[in-house]
């Protein structure tokens, strides 16, 4: 069975944004690690290469509407508390408020919600809306109870 690191490192490695990409919390029970890569990816292409990534991974895709998301997401902030960072409580409707903030900056937002085994991951990429690099990527790869 794949570690988070492991999973985390697949991501990063597929778009090209491992190097100079760092952790932003990392405990026994989440990584989240965000990376940014001077390669772009056609705005039309986005949602198929996250698509892709989670093949690769073997992942099964959820819905971004489904209700076991509320449960990820309370999951994943349970992890993230176990951390030394600070945060509010999150909900299920983060997503979506995060891809309108993005989206309002002039940005193009896809992001999508994967189970394996033991982890809960959630891949989230971002670009200029004119295809101009940077590709900034976020990858949460949180622990299942």
């Amino acid at each position: 069975m794949k570690k988070a690191y492991e999973i985390a490192g697949e991501v990063m490695g597929f778009f090209e944004s491992f190097k100079g990409s760092r952790p932003a919390i990392d405990n026994e029970r989440i990584l989240i690690v965000r990376g940014r890569s001077r390669k772009v990816v056609p705005i039309a292409e986005l949602e198929s290469k996250l698509q892709e990534v989670g093949e690769i991974l073997n992942a099964k895709e959820l819905d971004a509407t489904s209700e076991k998301i509320s449960e990820i997401l309370e999951v994943g902030d349970k992890n993230i508390k176990q951390s030394e960072v600070t945060t509010n409580d999150l909900d299920n409707k983060g997503f979506i408020r995060m891809k309108e903030e993005l989206e309002s900056m002039g940005l193009v937002v896809a992001y999508k919600v994967f189970e394996l085994p033991k982890y809960d991951l959630v891949i989230a990429i971002w670009e200029d809306k004119n295809e101009i690099p940077p590709l900034y990527v976020e990858v949460t790869v949180s622990e299942r109870d």
